[in-house]
């Protein structure tokens, strides 16, 4: 029983780890990419509530685009 409590723990704590390093790597894409010239060129705006504010008072609507791949 104490061996299966150990091995458990130590899988939960790679897990944690793995998980830990994972979104590091994809904040770091997602900055990398937020960065390119298509944005800049394209006019997005990336503050939602800055988006929010200029659609209201310009009687338009907003378009949220949600991804979780930062893939470059």
């Amino acid at each position: 029983m104490k061996l299966n409590s150990i091995t458990l723990g130590l899988i939960a704590a790679l897990t944690l780890s793995t998980t830990i390093f994972a979104q590091d790597d994809n904040q770091a894409k997602y900055d990398k990419k937020i960065t390119g010239p298509w944005i800049e060129s394209g006019g997005w705006e990336l503050d939602y509530d800055k988006a929010l504010a200029t659609a209201t008072s310009e009687g338009k609507y907003v378009l949220a685009y949600f991804s979780r791949s930062y893939s470059p």
